[in-house]
């Protein structure tokens, strides 16, 4: 079964519970160089964008802790994921940390920079309050500011999961049927340009705002 096959499989399930709705899909059908960069609302967002985005050759930037998963390992090939090294590792001293975190950003733009379409979340972490949250995290920042010629900056905001069971956010509440937004922006040159005049935390505050926007447009 080739990943085309397993996200049109994974997207028919979904549908059965999630009522999901997807907004400025089509700046990913071009022949771009896409790097999608989403929030991070619940631990199943990754399947969900994966599975609406199964036409997309997209590459997961997947730390490597999952990897070492033999089912996950076997479901992120079919992905063609990018395994990256864990900078969670509690023994990591602070210089290894830093080594780890520049290994990360070299991998990211070398493989755009190698016609790889990538997505990784720039917060690296699913959220435990109301707010996307990416704090002095690095990787967006050091990619956007080397980023490879005719790679667009794809943005996605994602709503609705939060306060369900895959959401660290609590009460915890079951819905029959739930509604999911995706909202898909270009921010290429703004980001491009934040990245050059900015420094990590000021740039990485530019793209929470952006993250936390209230949508205008209510879906009942």
């Amino acid at each position: 079964m080739n990943r085309y096959t397993l996200g049109k499989i994974v997207k028919f399930f979904f549908h059965w519970h999630y009522d999901i709705r997807v907004t400025g899909e089509e700046l990913l059908r071009d022949k771009s160089i896409h790097l999608v960069l989403p929030n991070h609302t619940a631990y199943i967002d990754p399947l969900i964008l994966f599975s609406e985005m199964w036409w997309l050759p997209i590459s997961p930037m997947v730390d490597e802790l999952f990897m070492r998963n033999k089912f996950y390992r076997h479901i992120l090939n079919k992905a063609d994921a990018i395994e990256v090294p864990d900078l969670n590792k509690s023994a990591m001293s602070r210089e290894e940390g830093a080594a780890a975190a520049e290994q990360l950003s070299r991998i990211a733009i070398d493989s755009l920079a190698a016609g790889k379409q990538l997505c990784f979340y720039p917060s690296g972490h699913v959220k435990t309050i109301d707010k996307e949250i990416i704090g002095n995290r690095r990787l967006a920042y050091e990619v956007c500011r080397e980023l490879p010629a005719g790679v667009r900056v794809i943005l996605c905001r994602m709503r609705g999961l939060e306060g369900s069971y895959w959401s660290k956010l609590k009460p915890k509440k079951w819905k029959l049927r739930r509604t999911v937004t995706m909202h898909f922006e270009d921010h290429t040159d703004e980001l491009r340009e934040w990245a050059q005049t900015m420094d990590r935390r000021t740039f990485n505050q530019q793209l929470e705002n952006w993250y936390n926007k209230v949508e205008s447009r209510k879906y009942e």
